[in-house]
């Protein structure tokens, strides 16, 4: 009997770990937006001033952009994860992996 040989696919590791940073880079940049968005009082994001009469519309269409950019948010982060999971896998599907040994000519 001969053994098969495996060997490593580095195309697939090379692309898995451009695929991993890609997503890790992803998430990055959405933690980044995040923390930017929620340093901004609530009163300055929703359009309201002490002392300015309150103007309902403008409050909760202020308040609908927000929930959409939190929304936008958790979406990136999603993709993120998931861009870089498949680097991942691609790193680990390059990998050798041990092969019963093919029965061959007797």
């Amino acid at each position: 009997m001969t053994l098969a040989r495996a060997r490593r696919d580095w195309l697939g590791s090379v692309l898995g770990f451009v695929a991993f940073l890609g997503g890790i880079g992803l998430l990055v940049l959405t933690f980044q937006f995040a923390y930017e968005m929620f340093r901004v009082p609530a009163d300055h994001a929703l359009g309201v001033a002490p002392g300015k009469t309150l103007q309902i519309a403008e409050v909760v269409a202020s308040f609908i952009g927000v929930l959409v950019r939190i929304l936008l948010l958790l979406v990136m982060g999603l993709v993120g994860s998931l861009i870089a999971n498949r680097g991942i896998l691609l790193i680990g599907h390059s990998r050798p992996h041990h092969q019963p040994p093919v029965p061959g000519p007797e």
